[in-house]
């Protein structure tokens, strides 16, 4: 793997979640599993906003830094575990997105009512737990791994949501996929109420039916090529080196 190109992808990841609102002060990890025992995330301090390729280090599953001296706060055990249980997870994003957040206080898997959201049917689950504080020990971890075992996204109550895909662009579409659906719900739910009317959901059959559609397109290259395009605009010091 060219570990250089990787920790570019988490940097712009990262900055396009901030760009779009899904990210909370310095708050959040990317990571990306490129070994055994071997992970590439962002270290403690600098936010999303500002991420740059330097910030990213190699890390143990455990959270030890493998390389230099940098701080990485002990909830990146969360990453090492979800890599190490789930090997299929190359790239897991954790965040803290503000619809996600809302909507995670219900304890339900958001409905289907757009297109858009039948990109994620069957991949969304809530981990059943109550918050009780960071995620950073392995019997408070271990809920989550396990349901990242079935599904691609998962809601944390009161907390945000972790996402997983075969490379980090993947992983940050879902996040952003997951956050969309949950704005829908809201103001779905806020219709409902305000026209005394009962919403109507996608039929599952017809929501797995459009995921497979879509996943015939060739989408993927050309939308994370524009999401660069308009990072490149808004933050060229990533691009200068």
């Amino acid at each position: 793997m060219n570990e250089e190109a990787i920790k570019f992808d988490i940097c712009c990841a990262a900055r396009l979640l901030y760009r779009d609102g899904l990210s909370v002060a310095n708050a959040g990890h990317l990571s990306v599993a490129v070994g055994e025992n071997r992970m590439l995330v962002n270290h403690f301090g600098p936010s999303f906003a500002t991420l740059r390729p330097e910030n990213i280090v190699p890390v143990d599953f455990a959270g030890r830094v493998l390389e230099g001296e940098a701080y990485v706060n002990d909830t990146i055990r969360l990453h090492g575990i979800i890599h190490r249980e789930n090997p299929h997870a190359v790239a897991v994003a954790h965040t803290h997105p503000p619809t996600v957040v809302t909507y995670s206080a219900f304890r339900t898997v958001p409905e289907v009512y757009d297109q858009e959201s039948c990109m994620l049917v069957d991949d969304v689950c809530v981990v059943e737990e109550d918050y009780e504080g960071l995620a950073s020990d392995e019997e408070r971890v271990m809920p989550i791994a396990r349901a990242l075992g079935e599904k691609r996204a998962a809601i944390l109550p009161n907390h945000g949501a972790i996402t997983t895909g075969d490379n980090i662009q993947v992983a940050f579409v879902r996040m952003v996929l997951l956050e969309k659906m949950a704005e829908r719900n809201i103001q779905v739910a806020q219709a409902a109420q305000a026209l005394g009317k009962k919403p109507v959901p996608i039929s599952l059959e017809a929501a797995r039916r459009a995921k497979s559609e879509i996943a015939r397109i060739p989408v993927f290259a050309p939308l994370w090529k524009d999401f660069l395009t308009r990072l490149r605009a808004t933050d060229p010091d990533l691009f200068s080196r």
